[in-house]
Protein backbone atom coordinates (compact mmCIF):
# COMPACT_ATOMS: atom_id res chain seq x y z
CA UNK A 1 0.00 0.00 0.00
CA UNK A 2 1.61 3.41 -0.91
CA UNK A 3 2.34 6.11 1.16
CA UNK A 4 3.85 9.84 1.61
CA UNK A 5 7.09 9.96 3.35
CA UNK A 6 9.05 13.14 4.26
CA UNK A 7 12.70 13.91 3.53
CA UNK A 8 14.36 17.12 5.51
CA UNK A 9 17.11 17.66 3.53
CA UNK A 10 18.87 21.55 4.45
CA UNK A 11 16.40 22.54 6.58
CA UNK A 12 13.40 21.98 3.41
CA UNK A 13 11.00 19.36 3.42
CA UNK A 14 10.22 17.27 0.47
CA UNK A 15 7.31 14.81 -0.73
CA UNK A 16 8.24 11.10 -1.61
CA UNK A 17 5.20 8.72 -2.56
CA UNK A 18 6.94 4.90 -0.90
CA UNK A 19 5.35 1.71 -2.50
CA UNK A 20 6.02 -2.60 -2.93
CA UNK A 21 5.61 -3.82 -6.36
CA UNK A 22 5.18 -7.49 -7.01
CA UNK A 23 6.44 -8.86 -9.76
CA UNK A 24 6.76 -12.30 -10.31
CA UNK A 25 8.19 -13.64 -6.93
CA UNK A 26 9.97 -10.91 -5.77
CA UNK A 27 9.24 -7.26 -4.19
CA UNK A 28 10.29 -3.95 -5.57
CA UNK A 29 10.58 -0.97 -3.40
CA UNK A 30 9.41 2.10 -5.05
CA UNK A 31 10.55 6.00 -4.19
CA UNK A 32 8.81 8.40 -6.18
CA UNK A 33 10.11 11.93 -5.98
CA UNK A 34 6.58 14.27 -5.43
CA UNK A 35 8.12 17.19 -4.88
CA UNK A 36 9.23 20.31 -2.48
CA UNK A 37 6.31 20.91 0.44
CA UNK A 38 5.04 24.16 -0.13
CA UNK A 39 5.35 24.53 -3.62
CA UNK A 40 3.32 21.18 -4.31
CA UNK A 41 -0.32 22.21 -4.77
CA UNK A 42 -3.50 19.56 -5.35
CA UNK A 43 -3.43 19.82 -8.81
CA UNK A 44 0.40 19.38 -9.17
CA UNK A 45 -0.15 16.67 -6.26
CA UNK A 46 -2.61 14.90 -8.58
CA UNK A 47 -0.79 14.76 -11.54
CA UNK A 48 1.92 13.03 -9.71
CA UNK A 49 -0.25 10.36 -8.52
CA UNK A 50 -0.88 9.44 -12.17
CA UNK A 51 2.88 9.89 -13.17
CA UNK A 52 3.41 7.75 -10.16
CA UNK A 53 1.28 4.78 -11.62
CA UNK A 54 3.05 5.26 -15.02
CA UNK A 55 5.87 4.78 -13.11
CA UNK A 56 4.89 1.31 -11.27
CA UNK A 57 3.56 -0.11 -14.82
CA UNK A 58 6.83 1.06 -16.33
CA UNK A 59 8.80 -1.06 -13.90
CA UNK A 60 6.73 -4.06 -13.45
CA UNK A 61 6.66 -4.35 -17.38
CA UNK A 62 10.88 -4.12 -17.51
CA UNK A 63 10.90 -6.73 -14.97
CA UNK A 64 8.71 -9.02 -16.57
CA UNK A 65 10.34 -8.73 -19.85
CA UNK A 66 13.37 -9.66 -18.62
CA UNK A 67 12.48 -13.20 -17.78
CA UNK A 68 10.87 -13.40 -21.24
CA UNK A 69 12.00 -13.56 -24.59
CA UNK A 70 9.97 -12.84 -27.80
CA UNK A 71 10.17 -14.72 -31.35
CA UNK A 72 7.52 -13.16 -32.54
CA UNK A 73 5.83 -10.34 -30.63
CA UNK A 74 8.31 -7.32 -30.93
CA UNK A 75 8.74 -5.58 -27.63
CA UNK A 76 5.71 -2.88 -28.06
CA UNK A 77 3.51 -5.66 -28.46
CA UNK A 78 4.74 -7.69 -25.76
CA UNK A 79 4.83 -4.60 -23.18
CA UNK A 80 0.89 -4.34 -24.32
CA UNK A 81 0.52 -7.87 -23.40
CA UNK A 82 2.35 -7.31 -19.90
CA UNK A 83 0.31 -4.48 -19.20
CA UNK A 84 -2.40 -6.25 -19.41
CA UNK A 85 -1.58 -8.51 -17.13
CA UNK A 86 -0.87 -5.82 -14.97
CA UNK A 87 -4.25 -4.28 -15.28
CA UNK A 88 -6.06 -7.63 -14.88
CA UNK A 89 -4.67 -8.47 -11.64
CA UNK A 90 -5.31 -4.78 -10.63
CA UNK A 91 -8.41 -5.22 -11.29
CA UNK A 92 -9.09 -8.13 -9.55
CA UNK A 93 -7.29 -6.54 -6.36
CA UNK A 94 -9.53 -3.37 -6.66
CA UNK A 95 -12.87 -4.46 -7.37
CA UNK A 96 -13.23 -8.30 -6.67
CA UNK A 97 -17.01 -8.26 -7.09
CA UNK A 98 -16.75 -6.46 -10.61
CA UNK A 99 -13.93 -9.13 -11.54
CA UNK A 100 -15.67 -11.67 -10.80
CA UNK A 101 -18.71 -10.75 -12.88
CA UNK A 102 -16.52 -9.94 -15.86
CA UNK A 103 -14.61 -13.15 -15.81
CA UNK A 104 -17.93 -14.99 -15.58
CA UNK A 105 -19.15 -12.95 -18.82
CA UNK A 106 -16.21 -14.24 -20.37
CA UNK A 107 -16.32 -17.71 -19.51
CA UNK A 108 -19.67 -17.81 -21.19
CA UNK A 109 -17.84 -15.95 -24.56
CA UNK A 110 -15.33 -18.76 -24.14
CA UNK A 111 -17.10 -22.12 -23.90
CA UNK A 112 -19.90 -20.79 -26.42
CA UNK A 113 -17.40 -20.03 -28.84
CA UNK A 114 -15.11 -22.43 -29.01
CA UNK A 115 -18.08 -24.37 -29.50
CA UNK A 116 -19.29 -22.70 -32.10
CA UNK A 117 -16.73 -22.72 -33.94
CA UNK A 118 -17.40 -26.54 -34.02
CA UNK A 119 -20.68 -26.42 -35.04
CA UNK A 120 -22.70 -25.55 -31.87
CA UNK A 121 -25.46 -23.42 -32.35
CA UNK A 122 -26.74 -22.51 -28.95
CA UNK A 123 -26.39 -18.90 -28.61
CA UNK A 124 -24.37 -16.60 -26.14
CA UNK A 125 -27.52 -15.48 -24.27
CA UNK A 126 -28.92 -19.57 -24.08
CA UNK A 127 -25.62 -20.02 -22.73
CA UNK A 128 -25.62 -17.75 -20.25
CA UNK A 129 -28.87 -18.63 -18.64
CA UNK A 130 -27.50 -22.58 -18.64
CA UNK A 131 -24.51 -21.78 -16.88
CA UNK A 132 -25.86 -19.61 -14.32
CA UNK A 133 -29.87 -20.64 -13.53
CA UNK A 134 -29.63 -24.00 -15.51
CA UNK A 135 -31.96 -23.41 -18.09
CA UNK A 136 -32.17 -25.99 -21.30
CA UNK A 137 -32.33 -24.12 -24.49
CA UNK A 138 -35.17 -25.22 -26.27
CA UNK A 139 -34.82 -26.87 -29.57
CA UNK A 140 -31.20 -27.66 -29.11
CA UNK A 141 -29.72 -31.33 -28.96
CA UNK A 142 -28.78 -33.22 -25.71
CA UNK A 143 -25.50 -33.16 -27.72
CA UNK A 144 -25.53 -29.62 -27.78
CA UNK A 145 -26.15 -29.02 -24.72
CA UNK A 146 -23.36 -31.41 -23.25
CA UNK A 147 -20.75 -29.90 -25.13
CA UNK A 148 -21.52 -26.27 -23.11
CA UNK A 149 -21.97 -28.05 -19.84
CA UNK A 150 -18.59 -30.36 -20.13
CA UNK A 151 -16.86 -27.11 -20.18
CA UNK A 152 -18.09 -25.82 -16.97
CA UNK A 153 -17.30 -29.13 -15.76
CA UNK A 154 -13.79 -28.52 -16.90
CA UNK A 155 -13.52 -25.08 -15.42
CA UNK A 156 -14.41 -26.48 -12.06
CA UNK A 157 -11.61 -29.40 -12.54
CA UNK A 158 -8.81 -26.82 -14.00
CA UNK A 159 -9.41 -24.73 -10.77
CA UNK A 160 -8.89 -27.85 -8.52
CA UNK A 161 -5.77 -29.27 -10.89
CA UNK A 162 -2.90 -27.89 -9.29
CA UNK A 163 0.11 -30.10 -11.18
CA UNK A 164 1.73 -28.92 -14.41
CA UNK A 165 0.99 -30.05 -18.26
CA UNK A 166 1.20 -33.46 -19.07
CA UNK A 167 0.36 -35.95 -21.30
CA UNK A 168 -2.29 -37.11 -18.74
CA UNK A 169 -3.59 -33.71 -18.07
CA UNK A 170 -4.36 -33.31 -22.01
CA UNK A 171 -6.24 -36.86 -22.10
CA UNK A 172 -8.28 -35.68 -18.98
CA UNK A 173 -8.84 -32.43 -20.29
CA UNK A 174 -9.92 -34.38 -23.65
CA UNK A 175 -12.37 -36.99 -21.97
CA UNK A 176 -13.90 -33.87 -20.01
CA UNK A 177 -15.01 -31.96 -23.26
CA UNK A 178 -16.05 -35.33 -25.02
CA UNK A 179 -18.34 -36.74 -22.37
CA UNK A 180 -21.70 -37.67 -22.42
CA UNK A 181 -20.84 -37.14 -26.30
CA UNK A 182 -22.19 -40.14 -28.75
CA UNK A 183 -19.18 -42.02 -30.39
CA UNK A 184 -16.92 -40.07 -28.41
CA UNK A 185 -13.85 -41.73 -27.44
CA UNK A 186 -12.57 -39.15 -24.91
CA UNK A 187 -8.74 -39.19 -23.91
CA UNK A 188 -7.74 -42.21 -26.16
CA UNK A 189 -4.61 -41.41 -29.00
CA UNK A 190 -6.71 -41.70 -32.56
CA UNK A 191 -5.93 -45.59 -34.37
CA UNK A 192 -6.97 -44.47 -37.58
CA UNK A 193 -5.93 -41.61 -40.13
CA UNK A 194 -7.66 -38.55 -40.50
CA UNK A 195 -7.28 -35.91 -42.93
CA UNK A 196 -8.32 -31.89 -42.84
CA UNK A 197 -10.17 -30.30 -45.10
CA UNK A 198 -9.33 -27.24 -44.31
CA UNK A 199 -5.94 -26.28 -45.73
CA UNK A 200 -5.44 -29.94 -47.44
CA UNK A 201 -3.60 -30.99 -44.14
CA UNK A 202 -2.85 -34.65 -43.19
CA UNK A 203 -1.82 -34.61 -39.80
CA UNK A 204 0.96 -37.92 -38.62
CA UNK A 205 -0.26 -41.00 -38.76
CA UNK A 206 -1.33 -42.89 -35.64
CA UNK A 207 1.95 -44.63 -34.59
CA UNK A 208 3.51 -41.53 -34.67
CA UNK A 209 1.51 -39.81 -31.74
CA UNK A 210 2.57 -41.51 -28.65
CA UNK A 211 6.44 -39.83 -29.94
CA UNK A 212 4.98 -36.63 -31.34
CA UNK A 213 2.88 -35.83 -27.91
CA UNK A 214 6.17 -37.26 -25.50
CA UNK A 215 8.26 -34.43 -27.54
CA UNK A 216 5.58 -31.79 -27.45
CA UNK A 217 5.32 -32.07 -23.43
CA UNK A 218 9.60 -31.52 -23.22
CA UNK A 219 9.27 -28.29 -25.86
CA UNK A 220 6.77 -26.87 -23.44
CA UNK A 221 8.72 -27.60 -20.30
CA UNK A 222 11.77 -26.58 -22.17
CA UNK A 223 10.29 -23.25 -23.21
CA UNK A 224 7.47 -22.35 -20.25
CA UNK A 225 10.26 -20.28 -18.14
CA UNK A 226 11.66 -18.85 -21.78
CA UNK A 227 8.58 -17.84 -24.26
CA UNK A 228 6.52 -15.13 -23.39
CA UNK A 229 3.32 -16.90 -22.00
CA UNK A 230 1.34 -15.86 -25.04
CA UNK A 231 3.37 -17.00 -27.34
CA UNK A 232 3.80 -19.84 -25.66
CA UNK A 233 0.19 -20.22 -25.65
CA UNK A 234 -0.73 -19.57 -28.55
CA UNK A 235 2.32 -22.17 -30.23
CA UNK A 236 1.57 -25.11 -27.76
CA UNK A 237 -2.46 -24.63 -29.18
CA UNK A 238 -1.17 -24.87 -32.97
CA UNK A 239 1.07 -27.71 -32.73
CA UNK A 240 -1.44 -30.21 -30.61
CA UNK A 241 -3.97 -29.15 -33.13
CA UNK A 242 -1.42 -29.98 -35.76
CA UNK A 243 -0.42 -33.38 -34.25
CA UNK A 244 -4.62 -33.92 -34.01
CA UNK A 245 -3.93 -36.76 -31.32
CA UNK A 246 -7.78 -37.61 -31.58
CA UNK A 247 -10.17 -38.33 -33.97
CA UNK A 248 -12.50 -35.47 -32.35
CA UNK A 249 -11.81 -32.55 -30.20
CA UNK A 250 -9.14 -31.23 -30.86
CA UNK A 251 -9.50 -27.83 -31.90
CA UNK A 252 -11.64 -27.53 -28.41
CA UNK A 253 -8.66 -29.14 -26.65
CA UNK A 254 -5.51 -26.76 -28.03
CA UNK A 255 -8.04 -23.52 -27.41
CA UNK A 256 -8.60 -25.12 -23.52
CA UNK A 257 -4.61 -25.52 -23.41
CA UNK A 258 -3.73 -22.17 -24.74
CA UNK A 259 -5.82 -20.74 -21.95
CA UNK A 260 -4.99 -23.17 -19.00
CA UNK A 261 -1.05 -21.81 -19.89
CA UNK A 262 -2.29 -17.81 -19.89
CA UNK A 263 -4.44 -18.44 -16.36
CA UNK A 264 -1.54 -20.61 -14.95
CA UNK A 265 0.52 -17.47 -15.81
CA UNK A 266 -2.16 -14.98 -14.22
CA UNK A 267 -3.57 -13.33 -17.83
CA UNK A 268 -6.98 -13.13 -18.88
CA UNK A 269 -8.49 -15.55 -20.93
CA UNK A 270 -8.89 -15.90 -24.74
CA UNK A 271 -11.93 -16.26 -26.45
CA UNK A 272 -12.76 -17.54 -30.06
CA UNK A 273 -16.58 -17.00 -31.59
CA UNK A 274 -18.51 -18.08 -35.25
CA UNK A 275 -17.26 -14.18 -36.36
CA UNK A 276 -13.46 -15.44 -36.37
CA UNK A 277 -13.72 -19.21 -37.64
CA UNK A 278 -12.97 -18.42 -41.15
CA UNK A 279 -9.96 -16.47 -40.18
CA UNK A 280 -8.97 -18.80 -37.61
CA UNK A 281 -9.01 -21.90 -39.28
CA UNK A 282 -7.20 -20.37 -42.26
CA UNK A 283 -3.85 -19.33 -39.64
CA UNK A 284 -4.46 -22.61 -38.27
CA UNK A 285 -3.89 -24.26 -41.62
CA UNK A 286 -0.40 -22.21 -41.45
CA UNK A 287 0.31 -23.18 -38.50
CA UNK A 288 0.27 -26.72 -39.30
CA UNK A 289 2.81 -25.66 -41.67
CA UNK A 290 5.03 -24.29 -38.81
CA UNK A 291 4.64 -20.93 -39.52
CA UNK A 292 3.42 -19.04 -36.56
CA UNK A 293 3.22 -15.64 -37.07
CA UNK A 294 0.08 -15.21 -38.49
CA UNK A 295 -1.44 -17.01 -35.68
CA UNK A 296 0.13 -15.55 -33.08
CA UNK A 297 -1.03 -11.82 -34.86
CA UNK A 298 -4.25 -12.98 -35.10
CA UNK A 299 -4.64 -13.64 -31.32
CA UNK A 300 -2.57 -11.12 -30.29
CA UNK A 301 -4.94 -8.48 -31.86
CA UNK A 302 -7.75 -10.16 -30.66
CA UNK A 303 -6.56 -10.48 -27.36
CA UNK A 304 -6.08 -7.38 -26.62
CA UNK A 305 -9.70 -5.95 -28.24
CA UNK A 306 -11.02 -8.27 -26.33
CA UNK A 307 -9.84 -6.81 -22.78
CA UNK A 308 -9.11 -3.66 -23.85
CA UNK A 309 -12.07 -2.86 -21.24
CA UNK A 310 -10.63 -3.59 -18.07
CA UNK A 311 -8.59 -0.21 -18.52
CA UNK A 312 -11.47 1.76 -19.32
CA UNK A 313 -13.40 -0.05 -15.91
CA UNK A 314 -10.63 0.14 -13.57
CA UNK A 315 -11.01 3.91 -14.17
CA UNK A 316 -14.83 3.95 -14.56
CA UNK A 317 -16.07 1.67 -11.35
CA UNK A 318 -14.91 4.18 -8.97
CA UNK A 319 -16.52 7.43 -10.11
CA UNK A 320 -16.14 9.34 -7.21
CA UNK A 321 -12.79 9.22 -7.64
CA UNK A 322 -11.01 12.31 -9.05
CA UNK A 323 -7.35 10.14 -9.76
CA UNK A 324 -7.42 7.80 -12.31
CA UNK A 325 -9.91 5.69 -10.20
CA UNK A 326 -7.79 4.55 -7.58
CA UNK A 327 -9.44 3.91 -4.43
CA UNK A 328 -5.56 4.06 -2.90
CA UNK A 329 -5.22 7.54 -4.59
CA UNK A 330 -8.30 9.06 -2.50
CA UNK A 331 -6.44 7.97 1.04
CA UNK A 332 -3.31 9.58 -0.56
CA UNK A 333 -5.22 12.52 -1.52
CA UNK A 334 -6.25 13.04 2.33
CA UNK A 335 -2.62 12.48 3.56
CA UNK A 336 -1.53 15.02 1.55
CA UNK A 337 -4.18 17.62 2.71
CA UNK A 338 -3.54 16.57 6.08
CA UNK A 339 0.53 16.92 5.82
CA UNK A 340 -0.19 20.63 4.39
CA UNK A 341 -2.33 21.73 6.87
CA UNK A 342 0.08 21.23 9.74
CA UNK A 343 2.64 22.51 7.85
CA UNK A 344 1.04 25.79 7.99
CA UNK A 345 0.07 25.63 11.44
CA UNK A 346 4.29 25.32 12.27
CA UNK A 347 4.72 28.19 10.31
Amino acid sequence: MPKLELKTIKGHKYLYISDKLKVNAKTLAILFYVGRLGKIGIDKFKAKLVEFEKIKLKRYTDYRLKKYRCVLLNEKEATAVETLRYEYQLFANLYPAEFKRYEQAVFVHYAQGTTAIEGNTITRRQAAELFEHSVTPAGKSLREVYELVNFKELEIFIKSYEADISEKLIKKIHAIILHNLPEASGGKYRQIQVWIEKGEYVPPPPFEIPTLMNDLIKWYRANKHKLLPLELAIKLHTKIVTIHPFVDGNGRLGRALLNFVLQRTGYPTLYLGLEQRERYLDVVAEGNNEIYKPIIDFMYELYLQQHSEIHVGIQKTNKDSEVEGFPEHERLLMDFSKIEKREEKTL
